[in-house]
């Protein structure tokens, strides 16, 4: 499951997300299109040169998965949210001897192309076990570098909170905020953390992104 990353000063997991029901979809999001490609490999591809290793959390046979990439299933049975997401991914980790995990959802491709390299830097800076995203006064929970020995508490935090938030477990631990604002790699009218939750999100993505010549129809 390794893959070459030169430019990655430390060993980090990127696990790309892609546990959830899709309510609000209606279908899996993981598979849905954009510019002819499914999310689930424009994020796993994105992610890829900013880490030295990668794990999809989704559907275990899920088409066009690059060899190297080991899928995972959410750590704890039951339905728990992106957390449990999470925890299988710093469990993965812990058993590689990888000390850090850089998570993103499944739905949202646009995550800054230096997303990794800019929360290690805080996490460095600060002495810190988790550093998220932010852009545009929103906080993104789910964006973000975990120090895989926080595994063993999030498997107590899922167990014994009721609500199970990412933002929550965050809270409780030595965390730093990197400001996103600025950065955007797609379209300057897309935020870089913009997700796909609803049926037309992804087409309406589509056309900002056509407008703006980043895809072509």
């Amino acid at each position: 499951m390794t893959s070459p990353a030169a430019d990655v000063p430390r060993t980090i997991l990127g696990v790309v997300l892609a546990g959830g029901l899709s309510r609000r979809m209606g279908r899996d999001k993981a598979a849905l299109r954009l510019g002819g490609i499914p999310l689930a490999i424009r994020a796993l591809e994105r992610l890829r040169p900013q880490v030295t290793a990668l794990a999809f959390n989704g559907a275990p046979a899920f088409p066009g998965l690059a060899p190297d990439i080991e899928t995972i299933p959410d750590a704890m049975p039951g339905v728990f949210g992106p957390l449990a997401g999470i925890l299988a991914g710093l469990r993965l980790a812990q058993s590689r001897d990888i000390p850090l995990v850089a998570s993103v959802p499944v739905d949202a491709p646009f995550f800054p192309c230096a997303f990794v390299r800019r929360l290690l830097s805080a996490l460095q800076e600060t002495n810190t076990v988790i550093a998220v995203a932010a852009s545009r006064d929103t906080l993104h929970p789910v964006f973000a570098l975990w120090s895989s020995s926080l595994a063993d508490d999030l498997e107590r935090f899922i167990a014994a909170d009721a609500k199970r938030r990412v933002r929550g477990f965050i809270e409780q631990h030595p965390h730093v905020v990197v400001d996103f604002t600025e950065t955007s790699d797609a379209c300057e009218d897309i935020d870089p953390f913009t997700n796909m939750n609803r049926p037309g999100d992804v087409e309406m993505i589509e056309r900002m992104l056509f407008g703006a010549g980043t895809i072509k129809p």
